[in-house]
């Protein structure tokens, strides 16, 4: 996956704020796990999942997260991460999507780097 991070252009920021920036200098520590997941779509009539599925995680940082997708989801979508690793007592992180970038790759088709801002976290 490496060569191709480097053959790709650098994402296209949706948020430039001043704190965006500062997001991007904080720690990231390494991060891989499978979540099951899923994206919400916001409608005037409230919140609806329109895709869910698996997502691997790669690395973190205090208000952030980058993910590995086989879905794209689009700028400003909230995807809810289910960490099944705490078991029936499920923890659940909702993110905002602030950039998305493809991979191609040949065996496994196309997949998709998800840089995402935590909103909330929670449990249930």
């Amino acid at each position: 996956m490496a060569s191709h991070l480097n053959e790709m252009e650098p994402p296209v920021r949706l948020d430039r704020d001043a704190s965006s920036s500062n997001r991007r200098q904080e720690a990231r520590v390494e991060d891989r796990h499978w979540y099951t997941y899923e994206i919400y779509e916001s409608r005037l009539d409230g919140a609806e999942a329109v895709v869910e599925g698996r997502l691997f995680s790669l690395n973190r940082s205090a208000h952030g997260i980058l993910l590995l997708m086989r879905e794209s989801p689009h700028a400003r979508q909230l995807i809810v991460l289910y960490n099944p690793r705490l078991g029936w007592h499920r923890s659940t992180m909702v993110y905002e999507v602030c950039w998305v970038r493809a991979l191609s790759t040949d065996s496994d088709g196309d997949q998709f780097l998800v840089g995402c801002r935590l909103t909330t976290a929670m449990s249930r």
